[in-house]
């Protein structure tokens, strides 16, 4: 053999290692990626979507906010504010393992918006935000949402896997998609929504932890019973319930600087020591024009709850002298000059004014004989109650639904709304009681209790009233740096 065949086996050798040598590399790589892309890629492996799903558990449980200048007494504090609970929620959307180019946005829903204008004006896919919403349903309905809503919103960009399979495929993809976003509809909840690697989304709440606690409000009324209250560490809703207790036999406008009230109720406090909402108004006491007036709340055994005095005498009454709340009396029961007929007449109701929208609610159960436009009375209700009583309402904007011929009411129900149909100068309410169809003053009645307890319900109620006296001593004040002014209490007003 001549040289220069020896010279060409050799290098025909040399291409033939170097062929298998690449062979072997370009396999290795196959395999490589194949089972780099089942890892990272959920629709090629269940078990990986297993594994996945499970990441996105862990990394949602074990999350925590970021560092901040507030301490955090425990795990439950990332509930407390806001921002907390949305960096921990967070967490779900930016693990380096799960998600790895994850950007948030924060937006405020403006009035005309709806979920799916907000997720799309931010840039989402109609169809991603279609499927995110329809997610979050279970937990919170999409038209719940209201303008002045906070929301953080997620967008992720793909992963490398998704991008290589993609191009692969000629497949379009997006430069960044959804990934989810997390909102507090109120102060105890957190909902998030998240997509996962099918791109499919779950929506997961959190919910706060609270601590109850009972406190009492106890002062003297200073320019007024609301804000007095407010001062001492009430919230709007307890004054609201407490107006509504007092509602049967106070007539607000008697009402006098100098006269005193204690109250206790429930609050709800997150590990911050916020008040997050207020429960149940336990016990009242109220000293205006007369006699002071106590109340107990006491559920029986089927579950109505009631108030009631320390004798077991129930503090509702067959008609509630306002069916109004934050309204003042415009024009009272009686002769007066009418301002739009310009000559004296009976006036044969009592009127609140009160901004238009106010609602009205039924004086008492009852069942309702006409609902509809009536004459000069614009809008108009009226109730027909037991003991030959009956209630008209004049006026109003709208009527709340259901509100028709032959329904039955309930003492408290809104059954309409303030307005200024018919002849009427403004916004307000016309109310007018009939009793054997003669007209009556509402502010002036009389009228008999709803129930008073007997028998076994009284001797249950004893020893209820009896722990609610004991709570109501050892309860502490609602602001600590309150010095209670004294107050009276059915018990001690002869001594005052």
């Amino acid at each position: 053999m001549s040289g220069f065949d020896v010279h060409l086996a050799d290098a025909r050798r040399s291409r033939s290692l170097i062929f298998f040598v690449a062979v072997g590399a370009a396999l290795l790589l196959t395999v490589g990626f194949l089972i780099s892309r089942d890892q990272s890629d959920p629709r090629l492996s269940a078990q990986a979507q297993t594994d996945r799903a499970e990441q996105i558990e862990t990394a949602a449980d074990t999350a925590q906010p970021p560092p901040s200048s507030e301490a955090t007494p425990d795990d439950q504090s990332r509930f407390d504010t806001p921002q907390a609970q949305v960096m921990s929620e967070h967490a779900l959307f930016t693990n380096a393992d799960v998600r790895p180019e994850v950007q948030s946005r924060d937006v405020t829903v403006r009035r005309g918006q709806t979920f799916a204008s907000v997720l799309a004006d931010a840039g989402a896919d109609r169809i991603d935000a279609a499927r995110a919403i329809n997610a979050l349903d279970p937990l919170f309905s999409a038209r719940l949402l209201r303008a002045g809503q906070d929301l953080t919103l997620f967008f992720e960009t793909p992963t490398a896997s998704e991008l290589h399979l993609a191009a692969a495929t000629d497949a379009p993809v997006a430069e960044t998609r959804l990934a989810g976003f997390s909102f507090r509809p109120d102060q105890e909840r957190t909902l998030t929504v998240s997509r996962d690697g099918d791109g499919q989304f779950h929506a997961r709440e959190a919910t706060a932890s609270l601590q109850r606690e009972v406190v009492r409000v106890t002062g003297e009324v200073s320019s007024s019973l609301y804000l007095s209250a407010i001062e001492l560490g009430a919230t709007d809703r307890v004054v609201f319930e407490l107006a509504n207790i007092l509602g049967f036999a106070v007539d607000f406008r008697t009402v006098q600087p100098g006269d005193p009230f204690d109250v206790v109720f429930e609050r709800f406090v997150n590990s911050r020591g916020e008040t997050v909402r207020t429960g149940n108004i336990l016990y009242v006491v109220f000293d205006g024009r007369g006699e002071p007036l106590e109340y107990f709340r006491y559920e029986m055994e089927d579950g109505e709850v009631g108030y009631y005095t320390g004798e077991g005498e129930s503090a509702q009454r067959l008609l509630m002298r306002m069916p109004i709340n934050g309204a003042r009396i415009s024009s009272s029961f009686g002769m007066r000059f009418h301002p739009v007929l310009n000559r004296n007449r009976p006036h044969n109701g009592t009127d609140f004014a009160a901004p238009r929208g106010t609602p009205v609610m039924a004086a008492g159960a009852g069942i309702i004989e006409r609902a509809n436009r009536f004459g000069s009375f614009g809008n108009y209700v009226r109730i027909r109650h037991s003991n030959g009583y009956e209630t008209a309402y004049a006026h109003l904007n709208g009527f709340a639904s259901g509100i028709r011929s032959g329904s039955r009411v309930q003492q408290g129900q809104i059954i309409a709304y303030v307005g200024t149909t018919g002849r009427s100068t403004g916004p307000h309410l016309h109310y007018e009681v009939h009793l054997n169809g003669n007209p009556t003053n509402p502010m002036s009645l009389d009228l008999p209790t709803g129930r008073r307890l007997e028998s076994d319900e009284l001797a249950d109620f004893m020893s209820a009233r009896d722990q609610l006296i004991e709570i109501r001593d050892s309860a502490p004040p609602a602001l600590d740096a309150t010095e209670a002014a004294p107050f009276l209490t059915a018990d001690n007003a002869g001594d005052a």
